[in-house]
């Protein structure tokens, strides 16, 4: 997230067009201004670059042009919000130092699975040099620290919270229908329709017929294979399962060159995942959702605030991209 900023932005401008003669825009006006503070156009092309890296020497249509310029304009309001984030820092005084910046970068490399160096190249492509990624660094993880302390210490999620998302997304939490499963592999002399009409007739158990006849899995445990789940069993098994209830003995089928009988144990069905196991994926889920609200209701406090005016909203940009 830190080290790419824009090519989502970038991503999302498919442009066709004529390669045209560059015109150069020199000019700079003021677009915006916040409080005590401005944004200009140069500061707007500037955030910019990497867009017009991609376009250059193409002339735009209509179209494409309107595209750019919402994708100004949506740079714009970003700018906006930055620059208020950044006067806040100001006035809290909120400070980081080399430490914090360099245990980040660590972070970074950590996740990413990069050493300094890789990380370094990586820097190098998003256009900037280590000194301008660090001093970056340093102010994005300024205004973390001020969100922390103004949204972080609000948010709260409890137990009964959890409780309440949990059983409104039950729908995401169902496991598939599974099945208990034993099975007896009968030898070439021994006939599976007569093992079968012996377990039938209630002569011998399942488990007696599997460990007195069963050359397959787990003979002296009754031909137990466990539990599994109904999408991972083979086509002829369920048919040879197919209406049975639990405890019912199935009709013969091959298995591995050999007849084979199957009982049917136990069918679990309406299962759900339990709540301990995805607590703490809810609790991130929701506090996520909470801070992204608190978040929205202190960025709106901070707008009303204070005095933002758009002073030049004609953001199209030049028609064929120069930067």
């Amino acid at each position: 997230m830190i080290l790419r900023v824009l090519p989502a932005l970038i991503l999302a401008l498919a442009f066709t067009g004529a390669q045209a003669c560059a015109e150069e825009f020199v000019y700079d006006r003021i677009l915006v201004k916040v409080n005590d503070g401005i944004i200009t156009k140069f500061d707007l092309d500037q955030e910019m670059k990497p867009v017009y890296a991609q376009l250059k020497g193409r002339v735009l249509s209509s179209a494409e042009k309107k595209q750019l310029a919402r994708l100004r304009r949506q740079m714009l309001d970003k700018m906006v919000q930055d620059r208020l984030m950044d006067q806040e820092v100001a006035r809290f005084g909120v400070t980081v130092d080399e430490k914090d910046i360099d245990d980040e970068i660590r972070r970074i490399c950590k996740k990413r699975g990069m050493n300094e160096d890789e990380f370094g190249e990586v820097v190098k492509q998003d256009g900037l040099t280590l000194d301008e990624f660090r001093e970056r660094l340093g102010e994005i993880l300024k205004k973390q620290q001020l969100l922390s302390h103004m949204v972080s210490q609000k948010v709260v999620v409890t137990d009964t919270e959890i409780q309440e998302a949990y059983e409104a997304d039950k729908d995401a939490y169902v496991l598939e229908k599974a099945i208990d499963l034993a099975i007896i592999m009968l030898p070439q002399d021994v006939a599976a329709k007569e093992v079968r009409k012996r377990i039938l007739d209630g002569e011998m158990t399942f488990a007696e017929a599997a460990a007195k006849y069963s050359v397959g899995p787990a003979s002296e445990e009754g031909g137990a294979i466990g539990e599994v789940e109904w999408s991972a069993i083979a086509d002829d098994w369920k048919a040879a399962l197919e209406g049975l209830e639990a405890g019912g003995v199935s009709e013969p089928l091959i298995v591995q060159g050999r007849e084979a009988l199957l009982e049917l144990r136990k069918v679990a069905e309406d299962r759900m995942v339990p709540l301990e196991e995805v607590k703490d994926e809810l609790y991130r889920k929701l506090l996520e959702q909470k801070h992204q609200e608190v978040f929205d209701g202190y960025f709106q406090d901070l707008r009303r605030r204070s005095v933002i005016v758009y002073m030049d909203d004609t953001n199209a940009g030049p028609e064929t991209a120069t930067e």
